[in-house]
């Protein structure tokens, strides 16, 4: 079962995740969900093109990692969290 998931860049037009509409898709393996390499920076952990100064990743922010567990929290995901738990 595919899931949609907010992503960590906040909807970026550099990040590679999401291509900057603010949500991928991820489908947990057999061994349920499992972080993955940033595909930004390819784990880098930083942005670095020729003659410009080195940036923070905008998807992991210097995390190397995206964890598909712990995904970013909405507006409409805090209320769901505050009438129902979670």
């Amino acid at each position: 079962m595919i899931h949609k998931l907010a992503c960590p860049c906040g909807g970026k037009l550099q990040c590679l995740l999401c291509q900057g509409c603010g949500w991928y898709e991820y489908e947990p393996g057999p061994r349920g969900w499992m972080p993955f390499t940033c595909p930004t920076c390819q784990g880098n952990r930083i942005l670095q093109h020729p003659g410009e100064p080195e940036e923070e990743c905008p998807t992991c922010h210097r995390g190397a990692w995206i964890d598909p567990a712990d995904s970013p929290v909405t507006f409409l995901g805090k209320v769901r969290k505050m009438f129902f738990g979670g």
